[in-house]
């Protein structure tokens, strides 16, 4: 109970100290003057930040607001002269003005003035032109041509240099300017003046600041040498705006930071960090208590976890021996499966897994996956995924494998497994290909009694009309005939020949996503001139947003060959091809409906036929390489048709999945 007394009575006494600081208001102590003095003070009129002459015509910078606070502190009145820092310098060593606002100490002005409490510690730097790699140092400026205000204490320092040319300014403004106007090679100054006119004049791209800072000094009130009692109220009224804040606030204003804190202000935080500390040492009291009531409470809950683990050791041995029986299984079955858990080991792995990747029995355990021909089919980024194909090369023999990811699913999601499951499919493939193979030969046989066909007849006509050359050559109507028919024949046999190579060319398909309605609006901009002869409206339904996988060259061919059958079917007054789409879970079905002549019951079982034609002038190629180039791009075509109505073509695309295509691997 004692203890609790003490503790609050110690930080009511705290907090009351904190309160009775005084404010900055009442520390004002400097002595006023009996009479209202009126002082005169002199400045630069264009030295910025710390003086100038704006834009308005007023005389500001921070060395005048300093003077200000000065002499509400002191009780005087102030009349500012701005002008020519030489004329000013000059003036009060008259006598004519009674304080220079803010100057540089150094042992030459010491003998002509006498100088106030430093109340800034002042630098000069070097500014050149922003491509100017050459003057880096105070050295380097030797033989080159600078610009200096006139008056600057740093004028001493370069006559010392050997071959240097200094040009004197007015003021600083006009040095800049003549480093801009690239009258001289560099420019010395007063720090945070040249920082603040390269921002003012727009000049920071094209002027910098180079090598190290030049003459650190103090900087101070200048009066006139034994003009002590001016200099006695400066000091004094310096110190009181330096302790009751109002220093900082001007400094604040001009410069962005503060250069020490005023006395008060350091008090209260030195009360707050107290407070604090004892706030933190009652903090530390509670938890050390806290920790010894955790101790007890962690060793009873310890005993309890033994006692739970000794009954997960039993539940982990029937678990095990379910895990036996359920591997028996699986080595049974005729796919490999793998499981591989969330650090990349793989927990399982049957025979057959083991059989296919030609691998010895249990290697492929506790591996990580990507050190084992399971990576090359793996995906952990896509989970889970369909059925997919990949050809692989192992053991200089090349098999394909069909395999699918899934997510093995837990209570616990840190059990959660990956389980990859897949086949030896290469067999299957070969047969398929066997098949494949026969049905192009089978169509090989049509093909070549088709071509001889088609060949002969143009070629017997260029043959009949070279044979009565020499007869009818003087005939005006045989010419003409000659060189209107044999044209036609000989592009007649171009066309076929195009075809051919079109249904016999071996290239597999390049497959990529593709944007359906651009591919449709380039094949209709490619037959526009044709459209708009025979006068056939196309209207089109197709969404901006459907895309498909296949190579774009066969999406091309087989759309130019689809529309220009429904283009030479239409036979009526009003033309219409019309062009829609829908979309299903698994599919993106394209309709191509014309009101064309429809086609007729005995001719629609023949249309995919190779030569197969009711056209005077077609090869009856163009349905069939449509019906092959779809199929290669693993999209089919169906055809709806009504006689004298007209013929719909609807092309089934799968939709497009990510990783749709897997890579085939090279022995």
């Amino acid at each position: 109970m004692k203890n609790k007394f003490l503790i609050g009575l110690l930080i009511t006494i705290i907090l009351l100290s904190g309160f009775s600081a005084p404010s900055p208001l009442e520390q004002n102590t400097v002595p006023q003057l009996s009479e209202t003095r009126v002082l005169k003070v002199a400045g630069d009129s264009n030295f910025p930040p710390y003086e100038y002459v704006d834009e308005n015509g007023n005389y500001t910078g921070f060395n005048v607001d300093i003077m200000r606070a000065v002499a509400l502190q002191a009780g005087v009145e102030l009349q500012f002269y701005p002008m020519n820092w030489h004329e000013a310098c000059e003036k009060l060593k008259l006598g004519e003005m009674d304080v220079i606002e803010g100057m540089k100490i150094t042992k030459d002005r010491e003998l002509y003035y006498d100088f106030s409490r430093e109340y800034l510690e002042n630098s000069q730097s070097i500014f050149v032109s922003i491509d100017n790699e050459k003057i880096d140092s105070f050295q380097n400026l030797s033989g080159s041509k600078v610009a200096v205000q006139q008056g600057d204490v740093v004028i001493t320092d370069l006559r010392k240099l050997s071959g240097i040319n200094i040009f004197l300014c007015k003021d600083q403004q006009h040095a800049m300017q003549r480093l801009l106007n690239l009258e001289v090679d560099a420019y010395i100054g007063n720090t945070l003046a040249g920082v603040f006119l390269m921002n003012q004049m727009g000049a920071r791209n094209k002027i910098k600041m180079t090598g190290e800072t030049l003459n650190p000094t103090k900087y101070a009130m200048a009066v006139k040498k034994g003009n002590t009692e001016t200099l006695h109220l400066l000091d004094k009224s310096l110190s009181e705006i330096k302790k009751n804040g109002t220093y900082d606030k001007i400094y604040r204003k001009w410069f962005g930071q503060p250069t020490q804190l005023p006395s008060w202000y350091i008090r209260r935080f030195l009360v707050g960090a107290a407070f604090a500390a004892l706030c933190s040492l009652i903090a530390l009291l509670i938890f050390y208590r806290w920790n010894y009531l955790l101790k007890k409470e962690v060793y009873r809950q310890t005993r309890h976890i033994q006692e739970a683990n000794e009954n997960l050791i039993q539940k982990n041995m029937l678990i095990q021996e379910e895990r036996d029986f359920r591997s028996k299984i699986l080595n049974e079955i005729f796919s490999g499966i793998v499981t591989i858990n969330q650090k990349g080991h793989i927990t399982f792995a049957n025979q057959q897994a083991h059989y296919i990747f030609r691998m010895e029995d249990h290697s492929l355990i506790n591996q990580q996956y990507y050190d084992t021909p399971v990576q090359s089919i793996l995906d952990i980024q896509a989970l889970p995924n369909k059925n997919q194909e990949k050809e692989l090369c192992i053991e200089n023999e090349k098999i394909i494998l069909n395999y699918k990811t899934s997510l093995l699913r837990s209570i616990d999601p840190e059990q959660e497994e990956i389980i990859l499951t897949f086949r030896d499919v290469t067999e299957e493939r070969w047969m398929q290909e066997n098949i494949k193979t026969k049905d192009k030969l089978q169509s090989l046989g049509n093909l070549i009694s088709g071509i001889a066909h088609e060949i002969r007849n143009p070629l017997t006509a260029i043959k009949t009309y070279a044979e009565l050359i020499p007869k009818k050559f003087d005939n005006p109507k045989f010419r003409t005939m000659v060189s209107k028919d044999i044209p036609q024949e000989i592009d007649r046999l171009n066309t076929l020949i195009n075809d051919l190579l079109e249904y016999s060319r071996p290239r597999k398909p390049f497959k990529e996503k593709l944007s359906l309605l651009d591919a449709v609006n380039g094949v209709i901009q490619l037959l526009h001139n044709k459209l708009e002869k025979e006068n056939i409206l196309i209207m089109s339904n197709v969404p901006q947003n459907v895309h498909i996988y296949m190579d774009k060259n066969h999406l091309r061919q087989v759309l130019i060959n689809i529309l220009l059958n429904a283009l030479e079917s239409i036979d009526k007054d009003e033309k219409r091809i019309m062009l829609d789409l829908r979309e299903t879970p698994q599919h993106i079905l394209f309709s191509i409906r014309d009101n064309g002549c429809g086609i007729d019951e005995e001719s629609f079982h023949k249309i995919y036929n190779p030569f197969y034609t009711t056209k005077s002038t077609g090869t009856g190629l163009g349905l069939f390489v449509c019906y092959q180039l779809l199929v290669e791009n693993e999209a089919e075509i169906m055809v709806h048709s009504m006689k004298n109505e007209g013929t719909t073509f609807t092309i089934q695309f799968k939709k497009p999945e990510e990783d749709q295509f897997g890579e085939i691997a090279h022995c």
